[in-house]
């Protein structure tokens, strides 16, 4: 695959998780609890893919396999739980903030475990993208320590789970380890929502939410995993931090939101930043490359 292809794919990436956040209220809206909307989310694209799996003559992994892709979809879990309840300790822009401190982390890990190299250009791309979400999602940035701690805890359990990806990808069926990550966090999400005594939805607004953003997360997350093995991670993390502009778009195009002055430079900044660095190789490395999904 070439360079620009896997780019696509990241972009598309970008574009099916910075959906979400649309179709997530509307299933908020009519009553749906975070951990039911999860495992929802999950199910829904599990039984979407398994189908076509079968109809392909589907392969399971080795054991050893197996289980490291089921250990993903647990820290998928605890990412998204992590995420969704720093959302009710501290404000939405200063949990995004946090979150999106993980392509730094990815960088760091990466460079410091030898599975990548990082190059001034790229160093200098990272923190502008960064400084871009920061302004992009800058304003009501109120939190308790512990809201702060749970998005801390996203980002670095995301980060983990890029790299972790990267090592147990090879050589494995992408729509495999997309199945097999994401059945184990719809039974991670789905023991929380049992805990929580929360109840399916009764709306047809909320199924069609939900619905729709387990379209998205199929696309999503195998786009994801196809992409970063020919980008790298660090690279493909700068890529997602567009993730929150494609929100910011799609709630400007489709509810009708406003937007100030500091989210379009933030957001400019954020796109400038990945346009160049989409234009740039990536720096080659010896020994096994690493990946993510």
């Amino acid at each position: 695959m070439s360079r620009a292809a896997a780019i696509a794919l990241i972009l598309l990436s970008a574009f099916g998780f910075g959906s979400m956040a649309i179709f997530a209220n509307m299933a908020y809206a009519a009553g749906v609890t975070p951990s039911m909307l999860l495992t929802l989310r999950f199910a829904i694209a599990v039984a979407l893919l398994l189908p076509v799996l079968l109809m392909r003559g589907i392969k399971l992994p080795r054991a050893r396999t197996m289980a490291g892709l089921a250990v993903m979809g647990t820290l998928y879990t605890a990412q998204s739980q992590s995420y969704f309840t720093a959302l009710m300790h501290a404000s939405s822009g200063l949990v995004g903030l946090l979150l999106y401190v993980y392509p730094v982390l990815v960088t760091a890990l990466a460079v410091t475990f030898g599975s990548e190299k990082l190059d001034r250009r790229t160093f200098v791309l990272l923190i502008a993208a960064i400084a871009g979400m920061a302004i992009m999602l800058g304003g009501d940035l109120q939190g308790q320590p512990l809201g702060i701690v749970l998005g801390l805890a996203a980002a670095a359990i995301y980060a983990v789970y890029i790299l972790l990806g990267g090592r147990i990808m090879e050589g494995t069926d992408p729509l495999v380890g997309t199945l097999v990550i994401m059945s184990a966090a719809a039974m991670g999400n789905g023991m929380f929502a049992l805990a929580e005594g929360a109840a399916l939805p009764t709306s047809m607004t909320a199924w069609l939410g939900i619905g729709a953003i387990a379209v998205a997360s199929l696309i999503a997350v195998a786009s994801f995993l196809v992409g970063i093995k020919y980008v790298g991670a660090s690279q493909a993390s700068i890529i997602s931090t567009l993730e929150p502009v494609i929100t910011l778009c799609l709630g400007v195009v489709l509810l009708a939101e406003t937007v100030s002055s500091g989210q379009l430079i933030g957001g400019a900044m954020v796109l400038a930043a990945v346009v160049m660095l989409a234009m740039r190789p990536r720096t080659p490395v010896t020994g096994q490359e690493c990946a993510a999904g």
